[in-house]
């Protein structure tokens, strides 16, 4: 065998994320591959629960960064100084980032270091959706990365335009085809990739589904997401009223920093007036734990997502999926889950009654056997991770 197969790149790689916990959860298999084939992998990111588990899989370098709900300038310049001088220091041959905020700072620190960049744009979030003033200042944002990924500096006196050096990753057609607008670029395939999403580890489709005795109008609903209103926790809370006799399942954790989040005393509230109501606070891998033959996963969100890890981790299982058209990002459809057609509680009420239906008719098992296909096809994390890797290895970093 040649031993030059198995040697590993000189040039140091870095990935960047607003959470270690992001990096942690949906990055794992990627950090481990790049591990393997090159010397150096830095991951920067602010300190929280998972930055122990990222120090044992590569070089963690701890990052300030203000709360992504905050948007003092000062502490993005505080933020903008420390990335700055940590990419410096570090001298990368690729730094990957994640997350908008991230993205925006990176982009502006290598208009000037010059570093080779991929930029990923896992969904464009709450901003998305704003209006007015919010919104403005969002396209601005998406502007500025784009500009400051075009340029680069030369002979520290001008700049010069130098596409060679960034690629942008977009987890569906939506944002793509949103980002492109907005920037008002054509859709140069060689820059702009669509790689779905961070894939689903293969523990999924090798568990086995649980099959319990079920009275007929008797389910387990799951809500699997941050517990912010855009993300239509409210709706799924409304929905407990009509099924008295099911459970309602609600993963995620809350955030006191933000508005649009439900409030410890709201919870506490919604505990004492909905008993078939459960909260459980973050959970890792919480489908998992409902792989059984009354389960239904619901996302009924508006919030600007990538693409929503819960319906490809609930295909794998073959648990029912009813999702809002805005959670569909252009990937989904009637034939692989329960569309809503609006945010009315009358359209999750009659996907329910659907699947209910199916399920009498004999007709559910072969419509989630064919869902699971698709994801296996399209969405292992093996196969995601392979396209990322490709994507670095076309910067020629030898």
């Amino acid at each position: 065998m040649n031993s030059s197969f198995n040697k590993k790149i000189n040039k140091k790689i870095v990935l960047i994320a607003n959470t270690s916990k992001y990096l942690m959860h949906y990055r794992f298999l990627l950090i481990n591959k790049l591990n393997k084939s090159y010397k150096k992998l830095f991951v920067i990111s602010p300190i929280d629960k998972s930055s122990y588990e990222l120090k044992k899989i590569s070089r963690f370098v701890p990052w300030y960064l203000p709360n992504k709900n905050q948007f003092n300038p000062f502490d993005l310049v505080k933020s903008f100084l420390i990335l700055f001088n940590s990419i410096r220091s570090i001298k990368p041959g690729l730094v990957h980032s994640h997350t908008l905020k991230p993205n925006l700072l990176i982009s502006i620190i290598n208009l000037f270091l010059g570093v080779k960049t991929i930029i990923s744009f896992p969904g464009m979030g709450r901003l998305s959706n704003s209006k007015g003033i919010k919104n403005i200042i969002f396209k601005s944002i998406l502007k500025i990365i784009f500009f400051t990924s075009k340029y680069q500096l030369k002979n520290y006196v001008f700049f010069k335009s130098n596409l060679d050096r960034v690629k942008f990753i977009f987890q569906n057609p939506l944002d793509l085809n949103f980002f492109l607008k907005t920037v008002k670029v054509k859709n140069d395939k060689k820059i702009f990739h669509l790689i779905p999403g961070s894939g689903i580890p293969m523990n999924y489709f090798k568990s086995k589904k649980n099959y319990t005795k079920q009275l007929e109008n008797q389910f387990d609903f799951i809500y699997c997401a941050r517990l912010e209103k855009s993300k239509g926790i409210n709706l799924f809370i409304s929905l407990a009223n009509y099924y008295p006799d099911s459970r309602f399942f609600v993963y995620g954790d809350l955030n006191k920093n933000s508005k649009d989040y439900l409030s410890y005393e709201e919870i506490v509230f919604l505990k004492s007036k909905n008993k078939n109501l459960l909260f459980m606070d973050y959970v890792e891998n919480p489908l998992l734990r409902h792989h059984n033959d009354h389960s239904i996963f619901l996302v009924p969100s508006n919030y600007g997502e990538g693409l929503p890890r819960g319906i490809i981790e609930a295909m794998s299982l073959e648990i029912p999926v009813i999702a809002s058209e805005k959670a569909c990002v252009g990937l989904f459809d009637e034939n692989l889950l329960f569309v809503a057609s609006s945010d009315q509680i009358d359209t999750y009420l009659m996907a329910i009654e659907n699947i209910r239906t199916k399920k009498i008719e004999g007709k559910l098992n072969g419509f989630l056997s064919n869902s699971k296909d698709h994801v296996l096809k399209r969405y292992k994390e093996s196969l995601i991770v392979k396209k990322t890797i490709h994507l670095y290895k076309s910067f020629d970093l030898d």
